[in-house]
């Protein structure tokens, strides 16, 4: 069952405060659901209930919590996975079903050393996830150590596709030096969640359709391999107001590809 969430970055005010402003955007806009970031959410780690009536008056869920980490150290990949164990709990308590992770930031200083510790770490981190009955997915990223092909590769190898599934985002791909449909088709069996994203000619991210992304190119991989999940778009800024910017892009995934979302599914059927 495909469904298609939001991210809120684009609405106005400064973290949980955004999630708000969005909520009656995205609901109006037949979306299924909102992604948000551990950050924003770790101080209500101890009282879920209260995001989940929030969400629950919107008839939004969410789709996925965003827990990065830099394994630049052992110390900070501890600590990392100690808070993931509290993220986990949150998630199981909210009716969220899926931590998105990604990391490996250059202050590291790179190198196989530093792959295996992330490697190592997202395994751990996918074991935690099973034990708590989520699901634990790598979102690849500009900006890090995996922001080209190899040693994203490097890391594919080295973690258990059982236990971390895979993110493409089509923007941060873009930004590297990916073939993005190619790259989406050979790690198609490991995408239950799936970041689409335009790239303007400026390398800066742009509503979806606007920009230099091949969307029909990337969506026949999953297609073909009967992809099951959430399709999200995550745009950190936009040039239009945040609702125009929020029901164009719904609208590109519906009528340009053809993709519907559970409520789009419930409101066609009557």
């Amino acid at each position: 069952m495909i469904r298609l969430g939001y991210h809120p970055a684009t609405f106005p005010g400064e973290g949980f405060d955004k999630l708000v402003a969005s909520l009656s955007t995205v609901c109006a806009a037949g979306w299924d659901g909102l992604e948000y970031s551990a950050r924003v959410f770790e101080p209500f780690f101890d009282r879920p209930d209260d995001v989940r009536e929030l969400l629950d008056g919107a008839d939004l869920t969410l789709s996925g919590i965003y827990h990065t980490c830099a394994f630049a150290g052992a110390d900070e990949t501890e600590a990392w996975l100690d808070r993931g164990e509290r993220l986990a709990r949150f998630c199981t308590r909210v009716g969220c079903g899926l931590i998105l992770i990604d990391g490996g930031g250059k202050a590291g200083g790179g190198g196989e050393e530093q792959i295996a510790r992330a490697a190592e770490g997202a395994n751990e981190m996918g074991r935690l996830c099973a034990r708590h009955g989520l699901t634990c997915s790598w979102h690849q990223h500009w900006g890090t150590i995996f922001e080209y092909e190899e040693p994203f590769e490097q890391l594919m190898a080295q973690t258990d596709p059982a236990l971390v599934k895979f993110t493409p985002d089509t923007a941060q791909l873009s930004l590297g030096d990916f073939d993005v449909p190619a790259t989406i088709r050979r790690h198609a069996h490991r995408s239950v969640y799936v970041h689409f994203k335009d790239l303007g000619a400026d390398r800066r991210f742009t509503e979806l359709g606007t920009g230099t992304v091949d969307f029909p190119a990337c969506w026949q991989p999953l297609c073909e391999a009967d992809f099951s999940g959430w399709i999200v778009v995550d745009l950190d800024y936009t040039s239009l107001d945040p609702a125009e910017s929020c029901g164009a892009n719904k609208r590109y995934l519906n009528d340009v590809l053809g993709i519907a979302g559970e409520r789009d599914r419930r409101s066609a059927a009557g």
